[in-house]
């Protein structure tokens, strides 16, 4: 005859950690399915714990919270002793856009801040920080009439190009073709792209 699961206090966490993971997929990034699913069950955020199979002991592993959109507006990562390993927060525009990344170490202090400037729904300016607030990088990200990125230039914290990227794509819009180029305008790296349909 049938009977039910009786459930110890550290298997109830396993089953608890387990249907989590499959939902989120650890404490990665959310596909669109995934965050459609957020907005719909209307959850607020989700704790991973992590079991050692071994000793049974449970720890926090991670953590993140959701706006009413199902975007991610905060992260932690947690080592095994419990103790924070690092934390990020996000902001969004009307779009769902996300606009500002930051990442902060285990004090809490900024380490280091992105955002992101848009034209439409895409992207065409990155700009990372650091801990004090100056420039690191800027990234502009140029777009054809069919949405397709075709250039993308860093610069250094001064506005000095470092680096350009060239994509070439096929009749179905594949990149087919990325080509880097040093600050002085020298090809560094070709990447090809092949499909098999």
């Amino acid at each position: 005859m049938w009977e039910p699961l009786k459930y110890s206090n550290n298997m109830y966490k396993l089953h608890t950690y387990i249907c989590m993971a499959v939902l989120f997929g650890s404490v990665g990034h959310l596909s669109a399915q995934k965050k459609k699913d957020v907005r719909k069950l209307q959850i607020k955020s989700v704790t991973v714990s992590e079991i050692d199979a071994r000793t049974g002991e449970v720890h926090k592993d991670g953590y993140k919270k959701f706006d009413s959109n199902g975007n991610v507006v905060e992260k932690e990562k947690y080592r095994k002793d419990g103790t924070l390993k690092s934390k990020e927060s996000h902001k969004y525009n009307k779009n769902d856009d996300e606009i500002e990344e930051v990442i902060y170490d285990e004090s809490g202090a900024v380490k280091e801040r992105k955002t992101t400037e848009y034209k439409g729904k895409d992207p065409v300016l990155e700009t990372r920080y650091d801990e004090e607030g100056k420039v690191i990088e800027k990234i502009s990200f140029a777009y054809n009439a069919l949405g397709e990125k075709i250039q993308e230039i860093t610069y250094d914290g001064h506005g000095k190009v470092i680096r350009k990227s060239v994509f070439t794509y096929d009749k179905n819009g594949m990149v087919i073709e990325k080509k880097t180029y040093n600050a002085d305008g020298e090809l560094r790296q070709t990447k090809k792209y092949a499909y098999e349909y």
